[in-house]
């Protein structure tokens, strides 16, 4: 029998009013603990949706095979008590169902694949093994969290039974987890790994984007495209659904509420701290809040003070109130300008990047010679790029750009060209790389040497490495077992025809 650890055996304490406790105070089945027990670092790295499901059937259903051993639904088994469990964690719906199955199915595999291996490598389970599981589970744990030999005692023999029956299978399934996923990495491993880390370099880098545009020549292409550039002061309420709008409006229109208390407290955007105002709004900025971009040409109609909509929007569905007349912006704003640039960044990227390319080539040329000189004659920043290794095929156990770089431009300039990533490792320092693309905009780069060393950086992916590598065991081992040549998957059809089909026909 289980014991409570103080090397005494099991210890029964006396109810002093000689009344039972509640059973239900745990509130816990068989199929919880069999969930909590086995596979506990598997529920930690094998991500499925976690759902519910609802079925008569208590029939057997075969859904696959490992290594010619059913995986099979039925009364009382380990896919019967995981789907219990599952049940009981959340709501039923019947979105859901088949995902419920899937993650049950989909553990039941990978307990059995482990069993068998257990079963390969000899162990055997002995009571004292089961004993602890069975404290260690939780199962019989009170309102405290400790385990309980009031409420071991107070169980039913029938429910022990099944209890020990369950874990006596799947104790070997967890021992085997617990062994794959406490391999130690060996010393050399991790210097090997830590290697890839030695050689580091910084980085620094000017950005020639679409801000480099010329303020006049910005205001030039407004004018002759005026449309998209309308100017609007708006005011906004984002509501969840068309119907909760609707009513709002409703209730605005028949001034039982203001539009700015409504904003301030049932709107979901950004503008609510605002009291809905948007300030002034471009045209083309509007159309990209819809999803029927035709919708602003409602609203930029409409009348100082009309109310428009419910439209759809991509976060939800907005009433706009016309605060001023729909007009030409004043183009020597700056704010204007830099909108009106990047509209023609992303519209028009060809006149765009005809500036940009030709403006990048220009400052390349003067960075050749000063590179913080020509950032600041150009009226550009400077982005610097912390200790990076080189990280082409992007490890997560090598610190590369994409983690170092926080304006992520060069990062993604080098993703994009190998031969210009190999070339920031390569060049020597302080040499100012040609430009690079880099979406619409372009970087001028040049390799620095890092300041200080690289001591902490290699201590931390040592200790990384270290620390992650049973996870990643883990991981392995399940995408082995479900790529398995021994898996025999038939889940899909099986769940439609036995699942799914009858349901549907008992409607």
């Amino acid at each position: 029998m289980p014991s409570d650890d103080n090397g005494k055996g099991v210890a029964f304490p006396q109810n002093n009013k000689g009344e039972k406790k509640d059973r239900k105070k745990h509130g816990k089945s068989i199929g919880w603990i069999i969930g909590v027990v086995v596979l506990i670092l598997i529920s930690l790295t094998f991500v499925l949706p976690t759902t519910v499901f609802s079925s008569g059937n208590s029939s057997s259903i075969e859904f696959g095979r490992y290594n010619g051993e059913k995986i099979e639904l039925s009364y009382g088994n380990y896919f019967y008590n995981q789907l219990s469990a599952i049940m009981a964690s959340g709501s039923v719906s019947n979105q859901n169902v088949m995902q419920a199955y899937q993650q049950a199915y989909y553990l039941t595999v990978l307990e059995t694949a482990l069993r068998q291996m257990g079963q390969q490598a000899g162990i055997s389970v002995t009571d004292k093994m089961v004993d602890n599981a069975i404290v260690q589970s939780g199962y019989f744990n009170d309102e405290n969290g400790n385990y309980s030999s009031d409420l071991y005692r107070e169980a039913s023999a029938m429910e022990k039974s099944m209890l020990r029956m369950q874990l006596e299978e799947t104790v070997p399934a967890q021992m085997v987890m617990n062994d794959i996923s406490s391999v130690k990495t060996s010393e050399g491993e991790a210097q090997f790994v830590s290697s890839f880390n030695d050689n580091v370099r910084a980085f620094e880098y000017i950005t020639v984007d679409y801000n480099a545009y010329p303020d006049a020549d910005a205001a030039a292409y407004a004018e002759a495209n005026g449309a998209p550039f309308t100017a609007m002061d708006l005011s906004v309420i984002t509501l969840p659904s068309e119907t909760a709008a609707e009513s709002l409006l409703e209730a605005i229109q028949s001034g039982e509420r203001t539009f700015e208390d409504a904003a301030a407290a049932d709107s979901s955007d950004q503008w609510k701290t605002a009291n809905g105002s948007m300030g002034q709004m471009l045209y083309y900025e509007i159309q990209n809040m819809l999803v029927d971009p035709s919708g602003a040409d409602t609203v930029f109609a409409s009348a100082q003070g009309d109310i428009t909509g419910p439209v759809q929007g991509w976060t939800g569905y907005l009433l706009f109130r016309a605060d001023s007349a729909a007009s030409s912006p004043d183009y020597s704003d700056s704010e204007v300008l830099s909108k009106v640039k990047s509209y023609i960044s992303v519209n028009d990227p060809e006149t765009m990047d005809a500036y940009l390319s030709a403006k990048a080539d220009e400052v390349y040329a003067a960075a050749s010679a000063d590179f913080t000189g020509a950032a600041e004659s150009a009226g550009l920043e400077i982005a610097e790029v912390g200790p990076s290794s080189a990280n082409p095929a992007s490890s997560q156990f090598i610190i590369g750009p994409e983690y170092s770089d926080s304006s992520t431009l060069l990062a993604s300039a080098a993703a994009m060209d190998q031969e210009y990533y190999a070339e920031l490792f390569t060049a020597e320092d302080n040499t100012v790389l040609a430009p690079q693309a880099s979406g619409n905009a372009y970087v001028i780069a040049r390799p620095v040497v890092p300041e200080g060393n690289n001591e902490l950086l290699s201590s931390y992916m040592d200790t990384f490495y270290t620390t992650y590598m049973p996870e990643i065991t883990v991981q392995d081992l399940q995408a082995g077992i479900m790529n398995s040549d021994a898996f025999t998957d038939n889940f899909l059809q099986v769940f439609f025809d036995r699942i799914l089909g009858p349901s549907l026909s008992s409607k």
